[in-house]
C-alpha cells in the first residue's frame, strides 16, 4: 500500500491523474448536455443543454488535453535534461582520469 502511495504522491503522477480527470469531466459534460438536448424535440428548451453540458464540456475537454499535452512535454524535457546532464558528469569524469592520453601527441 505504501508503494501506492509513493507513486500517487509523485508530482508527475498526480498531475497527470487530474488532467485525465478534467478530460473525463468534460466529456461526462458532454453526454450529460446530449442527454439533456435529445430529451426534448423544442430548439428553445435545447438551448440551455447545449450551452451548459456541450461547450462547457468542450472547453474542459480542450483545456485538460492541451495542459495534459504540455505537462508531458515538460515532463520529457526535463527527464531529457537529467540524462544529458549525467552523460556530461561521465565525459567529464572519463577526461579526468587519463590526463595522459590528451597531453600525448599522436603519432
Amino acid at each position: 500500500m505504501s508503494e501506492i502511495w509513493r507513486i500517487l504522491r509523485d508530482p508527475r503522477v498526480s498531475t497527470t491523474l487530474v488532467l485525465a480527470a478534467v478530460v473525463v469531466g468534460g466529456f461526462a459534460l458532454l453526454g450529460q448536455g446530449y442527454r439533456g438536448a435529445a430529451a426534448t424535440l423544442f430548439v428553445p428548451y435545447q438551448v440551455p443543454f447545449v450551452v451548459s453540458g456541450a461547450i462547457a464540456g468542450l472547453a474542459l475537454v480542450g483545456a485538460g488535453l492541451a495542459l495534459l499535452s504540455i505537462h508531458l512535454e515538460r515532463t520529457e524535457a526535463a527527464q531529457e535534461r537529467r540524462e544529458i546532464a549525467a552523460l556530461q558528469r561521465d565525459v567529464l569524469r572519463l577526461l579526468a582520469r587519463a590526463p595522459e592520453a590528451r597531453r600525448r601527441p599522436s603519432r
